[in-house]
């Protein structure tokens, strides 16, 4: 079976209009031929359900950088899903990172112990969050109905910063968190999530997303065999997925480097001949990429 993974934000996404308007004909595609178009984002839940609507897309998805899975329910037969995955109708979850309370309260003890100036947007209420950020009112409500990551603003030392999350960190037992600067919408924005030492694998190279890539990849192997996927992302978050499919593309964007050298440092000097470098960026880029894979594998697929 064929499937594509995808991030969103200057992925499938132009990152200034948030449209997709540029990627339709590629939808479409998809949707003939039946295709799975599985979303990979740092986005909500409830974000993606929206989103999902307007795609018309009724396929599982990945939220929050990996932190959660959401199966529709009936959407894999009996027997696929293990007691990992808990009966949230209208879905089947398996959720893999921390709880936004706790995350919540690390940051808080980061603000208190720390001195830190920041900001949560759990600070914040939906109609002050769409006044500073300049989203429609709407999406502000969905931005903040967050589980299992926070964002927060933050202009001082970054590195004063990463080393209070260390020390925070350094307290607990049982969990790791995991911080990284939000580009595309403003450098002074962080994204914040946590993880259980236990949901990661072995691997020292590993990434806290992963273990949802792979659990979700393997669900589709166990129902429909071989899996060939198309991974299409932008951004460091993007290797979550990116590292666990057949074909490994990135779009140009402005932190497309960091994700290059990233890629590099865990999978080695080899990776620079099995990525490819689409020609253009955002949904223009992702239209041809898929596009052009479709031509591809149709025959193989028949």
């Amino acid at each position: 079976m064929r499937l594509v993974l995808s991030s969103l934000d200057g992925s499938l996404l132009d990152p200034q209009s948030n449209s997709y308007g540029a990627a339709r004909q590629a939808l479409a595609a998809l949707e003939r031929r039946s295709i799975p178009l599985v979303l990979y984002s740092l986005r909500t839940r409830t974000q993606l359900e929206h989103l999902c609507r307007q795609l018309r897309l009724e396929h599982p998805f990945i939220c929050e950088d990996g932190s959660a899975i959401y199966v529709p329910e009936h959407y894999f037969p009996a027997g696929i899903l293990d007691e990992r995955w808990q009966h949230r109708p209208p879905y089947y979850v398996c959720a893999l990172g921390l709880p936004y309370p706790c995350l919540r309260h690390i940051l808080q003890q980061v603000r208190q112990d720390y001195h830190l100036d920041l900001i949560g947007f759990g600070d914040w209420t939906a109609s002050e969050l769409a006044a500073a950020t300049g989203i429609p009112l709407e999406e502000a409500e969905r931005v903040q109905k967050r589980e299992y990551s926070e964002i927060f603003s933050y202009s001082g030392d970054p590195a004063r910063l990463r080393e209070a999350l260390a020390q925070q960190e350094a307290t607990l037992t049982q969990h790791l968190l995991r911080l990284h600067q939000l580009h595309f919408s403003d450098p002074s924005r962080w994204y914040l999530t946590g993880w259980r030492r236990t949901t990661l694998t072995s691997e020292p190279s590993s990434l806290p997303g992963e273990q949802a890539v792979r659990l979700l990849l393997d669900c589709y192997q166990r129902h429909l065999g071989p899996v060939r996927a198309l991974g299409i992302g932008c951004s460091p978050p993007d290797l979550a997925f990116l590292r666990w499919v057949e074909r490994k593309v990135v779009l140009p964007s402005p932190i497309a480097d960091s994700l290059w050298k990233e890629a590099v440092r865990l999978g080695g000097p080899e990776v620079q001949t099995q990525w490819q470098l689409a020609r253009l960026p955002g949904p223009e880029g992702w239209n041809e990429v898929v596009l052009r894979w479709l031509e591809e594998t149709d025959h193989g697929d028949e």
